[in-house]
């Protein structure tokens, strides 16, 4: 039987061939850019359109990434969680300690625990607590800080050197009819004293390193 060839094709009508090959790759890779380049005009138009209508505290703080603006800021816009969340635990994870934020007995209210006598009081208008010190005497100290108000409330103490320590004796915050009102020790099994790691002066009771992050905005680490 005879076997039916494809007449070989002239060295013209190859380079003809190529050239229209390449004619037609380089106009898809052109049409293929300039579609990529009318997508970006599109976007750049829509992200444009968004940022003129966005509210003014937003551009200044979209412009300054990082920077607090604090909670007023967010009712405008979320009145009913901006409702929600005031006079909230969150709310009221940390305050300063004054007469409204201090929920526990400062009446020369005094705590044993493991031999140590601690006295809460008050000095003119300042929250105070006479208790072990890192060198295991007793040193008067005053509170800086709440921290939380419900079921218990604990204290932080400002130290010298800039550091803020978490005290061990907090104040049970529950109704007194449920064994509330009282103050108690965070550690009852244990007697933890001015030589151990958990002692409350030590790294370990650091407000810094253990409470920050979760219990506080804004936060400026200076310790």
């Amino acid at each position: 039987m005879g076997i039916n060839r494809v007449p070989n094709m002239s060295k013209k009508t190859k380079v003809h061939r190529l050239i229209t090959q390449e004619k037609s790759h380089f106009f898809s890779r052109r049409m293929m850019f300039i579609g990529l380049a009318i997508m970006v005009v599109i976007v750049a138009g829509i992200l444009f359109s968004l940022a003129s209508k966005m509210p003014p505290y937003f551009k200044e703080a979209s412009l300054k990434p990082g920077n607090y603006v604090g909670a007023q800021a967010c009712k405008s816009c979320h009145e009913p969680e901006f409702k929600a969340w005031s006079g909230s635990h969150h709310q009221l994870a940390m305050q300063a300690a004054n007469s409204s934020s201090v929920l526990g007995d400062f009446a020369n209210a005094q705590f044993k625990f493991k031999g140590i006598e601690s006295t809460f009081f008050k000095r003119n208008d300042q929250f105070m607590v006479r208790t072990d010190g890192p060198d295991g005497k007793l040193t008067d100290y005053e509170i800086s800080y709440t921290f939380g108000v419900y079921p218990l409330q604990q204290y932080l103490i400002a130290f010298p050197d800039g550091r803020y320590q978490a005290l061990p004796i907090a104040w049970d915050a529950r109704p007194k009819s449920e064994g509330g009102q009282r103050w108690f020790h965070l550690y009852p099994n244990q007697k933890i004293d001015h030589t151990d790691p958990l002692h409350w002066t030590g790294i370990y009771q650091n407000w810094a390193l253990q409470c920050a992050e979760c219990h506080t905005t804004k936060l400026h680490k200076g310790y």
